[in-house]
């Protein structure tokens, strides 16, 4: 059974679609490396997706965001630090989360509740894969793909950023390496990650 035989349920057909797209960069490898990202062959995918840089355990910065996820939040997140958009109490967890998905390289699949200006909440599900820069020959870069668990597009709106401040439900996803000796849903204490 390969590899999208093998993925989680429930994830929804989008999510599906971008770790298959994932999937075809890498060919025999176990990680795609940056220059085989293609924007066009993500489709109206890569509207969605965002590239985190993994420079180390305090520098997560946020390379490039679809233009969805700008225009939906209404701020573009690219240059940021990913650990900037969590609260202070979670930082050193989200920072060993991802320092653990490169370590032992692994998808991950999360969600979250965004409220919106509105009052109502957008449920969102992120899936991701992890890249090497080109040549290199240990993981450092995430591409992740949002995707609405409502079926609607809603205009833009405002977003409440403490609402993406932390995620429920994180699952890691085996990509044929295994996957990291913790449940990432449940808060541990922070170990150092190789």
């Amino acid at each position: 059974m390969g590899f999208l035989e093998t993925l989680p349920a429930p994830l929804t057909a989008r999510s599906k679609r971008f770790l298959a797209v994932w999937h075809g960069w890498r060919g025999s490898r176990l990680l795609p490396e940056r220059g085989d990202i293609d924007r066009a062959a993500l489709g109206d995918l890569a509207g969605t997706c965002l590239l985190l840089n993994v420079r180390g355990h305090d520098d997560i910065n946020i390379d490039w965001v679809g233009d969805e996820i700008t225009r939906q939040i209404g701020v573009d997140l690219a240059g940021c630090n990913y650990l900037d958009l969590t609260s202070r109490a979670n930082r050193a967890w989200r920072a060993h989360l991802t320092l653990a998905q490169m370590a032992q390289p692994c998808s991950v699949a999360i969600y979250y509740w965004l409220r919106l200006g509105s009052g109502d909440t957008l449920p969102v599900e992120f899936v991701s894969g992890p890249l090497r820069e080109d040549g290199a020959s240990h993981a450092s870069l995430i591409l992740c793909c949002a995707s609405g668990l409502t079926g609607s597009e809603a205009e833009p709106v405002a977003v409440d950023p403490d609402s993406y401040q932390e995620g429920d439900g994180m699952r890691f996803i085996d990509i044929g390496a295994g996957m990291p000796p913790m449940i990432p849903a449940q808060r541990q204490e922070a170990r150092p990650v190789q």
